[in-house]
């Protein structure tokens, strides 16, 4: 009599993980649950805002693995997913502070889908999210231009940039910050924007859209990234695309995009043309 209810736990206890096995079978055995970090509420903001959804952070549960994940059906390397069982997202301990990783799980669990919308991976989240390979492949073909992009030179496009927040510090979301690249097309045409330096060297094809380059007491760091779809190049009359880059404080110079407290100038660019200078501090 007494034994009873323990069989019976245990029987009920192996069916659940039968059912979470076959509802998740990508869940690692050493996924352990966690709390998210203070900018993880930012990031959920940022991802909310150009998803245009308005779910609550509160109702994603979030966990993470030393295991490598890989997509159970074709076998590509995963740096995390979103389940829509218990609507939990995974991620590798990699990744957990790889701002366009994370939102691009953020942005399934605010669409509640597994799938990659046009739309929204390659539209409205375009930059803030991921999006690369498989994603742009399951996102579908891009649509043809109402007409023929032209190719324009820097004097046709404005660049601007942010960084959020202002002046970063331990206090606000534990030193990190973004610096986000605004290109908007000013002119009244479809466009795209070759490599400033195929002016100078004919036939040269740079494959870099959005850039960042951040100078400061200890050094500097540059980086930018590389395109993959047309939708990153490609401009409607009036568009303005955007590229958020993620940072946090750390180190004693500029590494991995980490910067220790001090003084920065700033700098944005797309394919090669540069914004003006914007100045912000890092305090300690």
């Amino acid at each position: 009599m007494v034994a009873l209810p323990l069989v019976a736990a245990i029987v009920n206890l192996t069916a659940c993980d039968m059912i979470v096995g076959l509802l998740d079978p990508m869940f690692p055995s050493d996924a352990e649950e966690f709390s998210p970090p203070p900018v993880y509420s930012t990031w959920w903001d940022m991802t909310r805002a150009c998803s245009g959804s308005n779910r609550s952070l509160g109702d994603v549960a979030w966990f993470k693995t030393s295991q490598p994940l890989h997509n159970f059906r074709t076998g590509e390397a995963l740096g995390g997913y979103w389940n829509s069982f218990d609507n939990r997202i995974v991620l590798t301990t990699a990744v957990m502070h790889d701002g366009s990783i994370v939102r691009h799980e953020m942005l399934h669990a605010l669409l509640r889908k597994d799938g990659h919308p046009r739309n929204q991976f390659l539209g409205k989240c375009l930059g803030t999210v991921a999006c690369q390979g498989a994603c742009i492949a399951d996102a579908g073909p891009y649509p043809q231009p109402l007409q023929t992009p032209i190719h324009v030179t820097g004097d046709s496009i404005d660049i601007t940039l942010a960084v959020d927040p202002r002046n970063p510090s331990p206090a606000q979301d534990d030193g990190f910050f973004s610096i986000t690249v605004f290109v908007r097309n000013r002119s009244t045409h479809w466009v795209t924007v070759p490599n400033y330096y195929s002016q100078f060297f004919p036939g040269i094809d740079s494959a870099h859209t959005f850039q960042f380059d951040v100078v400061g007491p200890n050094g500097g760091l540059s980086s930018g990234e590389v395109r993959f779809d047309p939708s990153e190049w490609v401009f409607a009359p009036g568009e303005i695309k955007r590229q958020v880059f993620d940072f946090s404080m750390g180190g004693e110079g500029p590494f991995a995009h980490e910067f220790p407290a001090g003084a920065y100038i700033a700098r944005g660019g797309y394919s090669g043309y540069m914004s003006g200078d914007s100045s912000f501090v890092i305090s300690p």
